[in-house]
């Protein structure tokens, strides 16, 4: 039977390293046109609660823990170990098997690299352009270490460009020791294996993380933002229209035991904050603050005059989508990249953790309130989002995929694997 007799059947991964991981996939998943697309996902138990859509196929695989893969970054240690990838493509096998995708989707899900070439799959990988191999400023930022105040030696940044490919280098071990596991030979550098697949999409608009060369096969997808399905809280009317709102969100790999640090400053400066704990550690109640579990992020950040986070891309980009300028408190390298552009544009500041503890938070979110660029810079990227529809492109990502891995399937890396060598399927749901 062709696909034009039968809907294309959409096997969907999300990494549960990071919520994000998991939601930004699931919002492309579910948007599918379900009478063109089968669509199964697979994620972690722990963030099984964003399945909301029958007509979606809920598959649970494991992730490591979530503060395991925080400790790793924090420390500077490996992502993940060779031993986690070959156990990941294990399991990615016995699940592609069960479903027996058309084409295959993964978000940081590093070990679909090796499971769909072994099992002759097309595949779509997601992920933020800052990532790519014609990304435009290759040399990394100072990382973030836990105990290290790199980023106040002044000789540190002169080292980055050897430094981050030391660092790239280190990370890229773990995938290339599981591809040559199971007979595949290892990529050129850690930024061709992150950013493998038959077609690869971003998250980002060409405007704000611009490349030096787009890769071919590459495309732009623009940003998705997912909202949990809560309404707007009784004290919403409580804002006084009068003050600034500044919103707070350090969501799920952010360092929250700046938190309190973070608010009481805010409301020193006589300021209201909203904040969200997302299900991790909520402030205490004080005059000013505004708080819930979870918010309806988009209404929450059209309402602020500035939106402060960890610095990564899903609530930087949903604020600026809303024309909103950010704040950025990084404590890891993919939110310190997010965060370049930002600041590049002009749409936001990053400030490094030991400032906040120093302090010197709200004088600049007093410099940033009071100059009006940032918020004129913020409405520029929130109209170069409007102009992006990933939800149109993301399904003609899925077809290119299929017909050129069909196109080039006497060309893939590596023989498929017999089906009796393939582990036992994942649970499905």
């Amino acid at each position: 039977m062709t696909f034009a007799t039968r809907p294309l059947r959409v096997l969907c991964f999300g990494e549960a390293a990071t919520f994000a991981h998991v939601a930004r996939p699931y919002c492309l998943a579910k948007a599918l046109d379900k009478r063109a697309f089968e669509v199964h996902f697979a994620c972690d138990a722990r963030y099984a609660y964003v399945h909301d859509d029958p007509a979606v196929r809920y598959h649970e695989i494991h992730s490591k823990s979530a503060q395991a893969f925080l400790d790793a970054i924090e420390t500077g240690a490996a992502l993940y170990s060779k031993r986690e990838l070959i156990g990941y493509t294990e399991e990615d096998l016995a699940l592609i098997r069960h479903v027996e995708p058309d084409v295959v989707v993964g978000d940081f899900r590093h070990s679909l690299s090796v499971a769909t070439r072994l099992a002759g799959v097309p595949y779509v990988a997601l992920i933020n352009a800052y990532w790519s191999t014609g990304v435009d400023d290759p040399v990394l930022p100072v990382p973030e270490i836990r105990g290290l105040n790199m980023s106040r030696l002044p000789f540190v940044p002169r080292l980055m460009p050897l430094m981050g490919r030391i660092v790239l280098a280190f990370q890229a071990r773990a995938l290339d020791g599981a591809r040559r596991h199971f007979g595949l030979p290892p990529f050129a550098s850690c930024r061709a294996g992150w950013t493998f697949g038959d077609r690869v999409g971003y998250y980002d608009s060409p405007s704000l993380v611009p490349l030096a060369a787009l890769p071919a096969g590459h495309a732009y997808l623009g940003p998705v933002s997912w909202s949990p399905a809560v309404g707007l809280p009784d004290w919403w009317t409580s804002l006084d229209e009068g003050r600034p709102v500044v919103y707070v969100s350090l969501g799920s790999s952010g360092d929250v035991s700046l938190t309190d640090r973070i608010v009481d400053g805010l409301l020193g400066a006589g300021l209201q904050v909203v904040t969200t704990s997302g299900g991790r550690y909520l402030p205490a109640p004080r005059e000013g603050l505004y708080t819930a579990s979870f918010l309806p992020g988009a209404e929450i950040a059209r309402r602020a005059d500035l939106v402060i986070s960890n610095g990564g891309s899903p609530t930087g980009y949903q604020a600026l989508g809303e024309g909103t300028p950010v704040i950025g408190i990084p404590t890891n390298m993919d939110q310190l990249l997010a965060m370049r552009y930002i600041e590049r544009y002009g749409a936001g500041l990053t400030v490094r953790p030991v400032r906040v503890r120093r302090g010197e938070l709200p004088a600049i979110v007093a410099r940033i309130l009071a100059d009006p660029a940032y918020a004129a810079r913020a409405r520029e990227v929130a109209g170069a989002f409007a102009q992006m529809d990933p939800f149109t492109a993301f399904p003609a990502l899925l077809r290119e995929a299929v017909e050129a891995h069909g196109a080039n399937s006497a060309q893939a890396a590596g023989a498929a694997v017999p089906r009796a060598a393939m582990p036992a399927a994942a649970t499905a749901h």
